[in-house]
């Protein structure tokens, strides 16, 4: 039986060198840990796509097709379904965007996944050699405390390893004790929850080359496990880096077991320079008057800081977009990152705007942190686009690159050339059709849709439910 997992294009940080596509982030560990998953079938042969770097094998003879969805890839995701099931391949559709619209995505698809793969999708795969698939699989809750075990090594061999920055991506915590308003995470995942440190070691161990990227949205979120697993790291010899919170200044021994375990880079995601703007979007452990203390005390660790910041806070107006610029290059922030403020079904961030009828485009396709989804409260969403390209290409010039740059080492070669490539990027984004307006018609799912988007139910997707004949 052939089985084809596949990760639609995210249409995001990426390079196009004729025919070949880059990804300027680390390999995606979804489909990896999927196919560690799938139950040890001798019969089953197993085949792995990032639409992000190749192209989609509508050609491959595949018995049953699996598709992972973010809410920028949906409509992608359901196209996809509809190509496959015209040719009466089965398809099985999960993801974050699944677990937050079940009822969106079971119209696509033969089954759907919601919630955490780990026990549904091998129990999927049994049922639907058995002839026996329901149309509905719940993935299990942890308990309180529980820790995050039994994952397999994922399969990262399967995967082109050669088509991103990184290639041995790891998994060492899930979830996040925060509640930042534009974050999916508290909405699909209660809590933070951790993997035994004696597997995630394993995992390290096992991955491809000699440099790793933890996938978690905030690895140090519980101090102590981080440095316990951060000490057994420090004799393996790798590189890594990773997602943090910028409330890590605070704690010197666990910066110090962050370079000691052979830390590279971090990303911090700094949002805004508004204490006002991050206390209202629920994010007010970020101190902009510690930035400063925070980069100098990573760069004196001999770590590079990547640096996301966010346009389109209700505070924000036309002066951000200069402003940040130049917060970035005194900052001297290595290689920074630019988003539009976007209300991803499930946070509190959706709620509120849809109550306040300020969402302008429910075209999923939108969703992707890159187009105004909304109506901004100091401009007009033209301004924020135009703003936020601005942004990107003023933080890219050559000028501004060499601001940035600190001294001559390994790092500082590594951090230009990654300057180089976003340089590249934003043409694309100058250029690109796709990124030519703010918003792009015609508006999907209907707004009756978009209604039920904001029903109470959301924070209880994740919630055990019985797999009875109403989910057959």
């Amino acid at each position: 039986m052939k089985i084809l997992l596949i990760m639609p294009d995210a249409h995001m940080h990426k390079l196009r060198l004729g025919k070949l596509r880059i990804s300027l982030r680390e390999m995606p560990i979804t489909l990896c840990v999927l196919a560690a998953l799938t139950p040890k079938h001798p019969g089953i042969e197993l085949k792995l796509v990032d639409g992000s770097v190749e192209d989609i094998p509508y050609d491959y003879p595949a018995d049953l097709v699996g598709i992972s969805a973010i809410t920028g890839c949906a409509n992608e995701a359901y196209a996809i379904s509809a190509r496959f099931r015209e040719k009466r391949v089965p398809v099985v559709l999960g993801g974050i965007h699944v677990t937050l619209l079940p009822d969106e995505a079971k119209k696509h698809a033969d089954a759907i996944v919601v919630g955490p793969g780990e026990e549904a999708w091998p129990r999927l795969v049994n049922d639907f050699m058995a002839g026996r698939m329901r149309k509905t699989y719940f993935g299990e809750p942890l308990g309180p405390g529980e820790p995050l075990a039994g994952i397999p090594t994922p399969l990262w061999h399967l995967q082109r390893t050669r088509r991103y920055m990184v290639a041995g991506t790891v998994e060492a915590t899930r979830g996040c004790g925060r509640s930042c308003d534009f974050c999916t995470v508290p909405a699909i995942w209660r809590g933070h929850a951790k993997r035994p440190v004696a597997d995630v070691i394993r995992d390290i161990k096992l991955a491809p080359g000699k440099y790793i990227a933890f996938g978690d949205v905030s690895l140090a979120e519980d101090p102590e496990y981080a440095k316990e697993l951060l000490s057994a790291m420090v004799p393996l010899g790798k590189k890594w880096g990773g997602l943090a919170t910028v409330d890590i200044i605070r704690d010197e021994e666990l910066l110090s077991l962050i370079a000691a375990s052979g830390c590279v880079f971090l990303l911090f995601g700094f949002e805004s320079a508004s204490q006002a703007t991050l206390s209202g979007i629920r994010k007010g452990f970020n101190k902009p008057a510690e930035y400063k203390r925070l980069v100098d005390r990573i760069h004196a660790l001999g770590v590079s800081v990547q640096g996301c910041f966010v346009f389109g806070f209700d505070h924000d107006t036309l002066e951000v977009f200069d402003d940040t610029v130049e917060m970035v290059n005194e900052l001297k922030i290595d290689i920074p990152r630019y988003s539009l403020y976007t209300p991803y079904p499930g946070t509190r961030l959706f709620k509120r705007l849809l109550a306040e009828k300020r969402i302008t485009s429910f075209n999923w396709s939108d969703y992707d942190t890159m187009h105004v989804v909304f109506e901004p409260a100091n401009m007009t969403p033209d301004e924020l686009y135009a703003g936020f390209k601005h942004a990107y290409a003023k933080t890219f010039e050559l000028g501004n690159i060499f601001k940035r740059a600190r001294g001559f080492s390994v790092n500082t070669a590594v951090n230009f050339v990654g300057n180089l490539a976003y340089k590249t990027f934003v043409r694309r984004l100058a250029r690109d059709p796709r990124f030519a307006t703010p918003s792009m018609p015609p508006p999907h799912p209907s707004a009756d849709s978009a209604e039920k988007c904001n029903a109470a139910a959301f924070p209880d997707a994740l919630a055990p439910r019985e797999e009875g004949s109403a989910n057959a």
